[in-house]
């Protein structure tokens, strides 16, 4: 849902602990849109709009910009925002003289304008506290080596790879040189539209994605000579390799394992013996598991994400539940967050919802104790824990036995300050039957208008809205069989995809439909997609894929309770399948 706990009334500077930038990126773009000048500030990125129906967001302490609206039409937001990292393509340079705002884009082009409220974003911008510029040189020097190719040789002079030697540290002084919590990336990647264009080139990239985990398990330690030596000359004779025997392979393994633990990226070597088709991976993966320590340096973590992705593209599908119980062996100090959240969207598009229930409590505290996470990370972990407590009550035939009281501590225990009470007591009124099965109509699927943060109405309108999607997800269960925490959690996908979809384009207005049923129809559909599931490179695949049986879920019922036409239903259903074929195409993981 939109949320389970309304914010405060938010100041000008707003706390980081209440909003994530893409979602205030998508704030100032409404504003803009509506032709109201604002200036907001969220950690050290300033945002602002302007009456002539503009927006920007700016990096004072480096003079970066980039536009997100321009006469009143809203830009594509080129922010990349995940549990751990914030990677935003910054695509000009300003600066402010007097009354004009002047932009230089890094093609070449310049324009001023005027009318912007510089005085007010001025005086942000004083407000804003200087990070330091220490080591400002060697974060340039790394910048400069991370031109180079993975394979090349190191700048360094080692005579190693660059992957092998100083790119995981160059990595690392950029993310902390550029802010806790905060990356910049210069590549200027295309957005992604769709799922069937060029810009879907997730599949082509896979690779690339998968080497780019393994970069970041490479964690630079000291070897001794000898044991450098043993590691590099096995990895010479994997690379050797056109066509390997499993015994080869098999003896590989076990010389590997004899090493040091963290001489070896097991994620990069679990990612090549799937490539030379490996005839027993899931012996390879418990081998690995069990010998490992599951520390830092070992970057068993990325390992665990390797193992998710191979054993999807292969079908072992049953297999993700052995992999989130290791995952579940990994500390505060050894687990990744972007890790964690990729093998539970796998583990949802699969249907493994207690998994994932059981997996996001275990790690709730270690997200709570990481501080180096974005904001939103903990809060939106709570709201899936929620929503998978809510689904696993739904399961069962309403009982009014049950202790409402008791039933909404449950719920909320553990996530008391995410999760609101009302929204505790909605769910239990639900599950135990107390709020009786309504006579559909379509303005029950009316969304809701109003901020949720500050209009007393608008909030039980969504509490309300969300009690009706709870009732979809039990009757998917009931007469379909599809695990109901799945359904949910694609439903509140689907409404915030909506809704997100209206506040980019300023559509909250009378000309937009009000009602959810209406966003089945194909129109715009695959935008709302791409825009709802994003990855680095193209379409975040199982998360779409769950996003899309959504869709198909609430149509069904729609259709059963004949509040969509058969024609209009038959045109959904005809778009999703197309969809669902694109996205199988899309998908990386399949094998052909």
């Amino acid at each position: 849902m939109t949320a389970m706990n309304p914010n405060q009334t938010r100041a000008h500077a707003l706390r980081g602990d209440e909003v994530s930038f893409t979602e205030e990126a998508r704030r100032i773009q409404s504003k803009a849109l509506e032709g109201q000048a604002c200036v907001v500030r969220l950690g050290q990125i300033v945002f602002f709009s302007s009456e002539s129906g503009d927006a920007w967001m700016l990096d004072p302490e480096d003079g970066y910009a980039v536009c997100l609206a321009r006469d009143f039409e809203p830009r594509h937001i080129p922010i990349q925002e995940t549990a751990a990292k914030l990677a935003i393509e910054w695509n000009a340079d300003y600066r402010i003289e007097g009354e004009a705002f002047t932009v230089v884009e890094h093609q070449g082009s310049a324009r001023t304008m005027m009318g912007y409220p510089v005085a007010e974003i001025q005086r942000v911008f004083r407000e804003v506290p200087a990070t330091p510029r220490e080591g400002s040189s060697d974060a340039d020097q790394a910048r400069e080596r991370l031109k180079c190719g993975r394979n090349d040789p190191c700048p360094c002079g080692s005579g190693k790879k660059y992957k092998k030697c100083c790119l995981a540290r160059d990595e690392a002084l950029l993310r902390q040189s550029a802010g806790a919590g905060r990356t910049r990336t210069d590549e200027r990647a295309e957005p992604a539209t769709s799922i069937t264009g060029e810009a879907s080139g997730a599949a082509a990239d896979a690779t690339e994605l998968s080497d780019s985990a393994d970069s970041a398990a490479h964690i630079e330690t000291e070897l001794a000579p000898e044991v450098q030596r043993k590691a590099d000359a096995l990895w010479d004779e994997l690379e050797a390799w056109e066509r390997p025997t499993a015994e080869q392979m098999d003896a590989l393994l076990a010389n590997l394992l004899a090493l040091p633990p963290e001489a070896t990226e097991w994620s990069e070597l679990f990612h090549r013996l799937a490539r030379h088709n490996n005839p027993d991976l899931p012996g390879v993966f418990r081998r690995i598991a069990a010998a490992v320590p599951h520390t830092k340096e070992t970057g068993m973590a990325f390992f665990y994400w390797a193992v998710t992705d191979e054993f999807v593209r292969r079908q072992y599908h049953l297999l993700l539940p052995e992999v989130a119980a290791c995952w579940r062996r990994l500390d505060l100090g050894s687990y990744d967050p972007d890790g964690l959240s990729h093998l539970e969207d796998y583990l949802l598009a699969e249907g493994f919802e207690a998994e994932t229930l059981e997996l996001g409590e275990h790690f709730l505290p270690i997200l709570r104790s990481d501080g180096g996470l974005m904001p939103h990370a903990v809060p939106e972990l709570c709201g899936l824990i929620f929503e998978l407590r809510v689904a696993r009550h739904l399961r069962a035939e309403p009982s009014s036995a049950a202790e409402p009281d008791l039933l909404a501590q449950e719920l909320r225990q553990g996530i008391e300050e995410e999760i609101h009470p009302d929204a505790a007591r909605g769910a239990t009124d639900v599950i135990v039957g107390r709020s009786p099965m309504p006579m559909w109509a379509r303005p029950q699927f009316d969304l809701v208008s109003g901020d949720i943060s500050s209009d007393d109405e608008a909030w039980r309108q969504n509490l309300r809205l969300y009690g009706v999607l709870m009732y979809v997800a039990r009757e998917a269960w009931q007469v379909e069989q599809r695990p109901p925490g799945c359904a949910l959690r694609g439903l509140s996908l689907m409404l915030n995809s909506v809704y997100d979809w209206l506040d980019t384009r300023g559509k909250r207005r009378k000309s937009a439909s009000r009602y959810l049923l209406d966003y089945l129809r194909p129109a715009g559909l695959e935008q709302r997609l791409v825009q709802a599931c994003p990855e680095i490179i193209g379409v975040n695949v199982p998360r779409a894929g769950l996003l899309l049986d959504a869709h198909g879920i609430l149509l069904r019922f729609a259709a059963r309770h004949q509040l969509v036409s058969a024609a209009d239903a038959a045109e959904s259903h005809k778009e999703l399948a197309r969809l669902q074929h694109a996205l199988d195409r899309l998908n990386p993981h399949n094998i052909t």
